[in-house]
């Protein structure tokens, strides 16, 4: 018996199913992570130690990743420095 392979197209608009952006802030009880992808976005809290675990998961799997397939090479964006001057609005 010879089975019938059926062909799906799917067409996906890749800079809606990636990360475009990603923006972190914390203070003292939490971490707040804001992840954008096209044109939706989506907003998680954790509690520092819940943070720390996110942290050394991800460490763990880029480590297997880039011991399978080779290292990644990237680097953190360059943010511009800004003065509290700068910052000031008004008076």
């Amino acid at each position: 018996m010879e089975k019938e392979q059926k062909q799906i197209q799917i067409n996906l608009d890749p800079n809606v199913y990636m990360i475009t952006m990603m923006s972190m802030a914390f203070n003292e009880e939490h971490f707040n992570f804001l992840i954008t992808s096209g044109n939706q976005g989506r907003q998680f809290t954790a509690t520092p130690k819940h943070a720390k675990r996110i942290y050394m998961l991800l460490k763990q799997q880029v480590e297997a990743y880039e011991k399978q397939f080779g290292e990644i090479k990237t680097e953190l964006p360059q943010r511009t420095q800004t003065t509290q001057e700068e910052n000031k609005v008004g008076f």
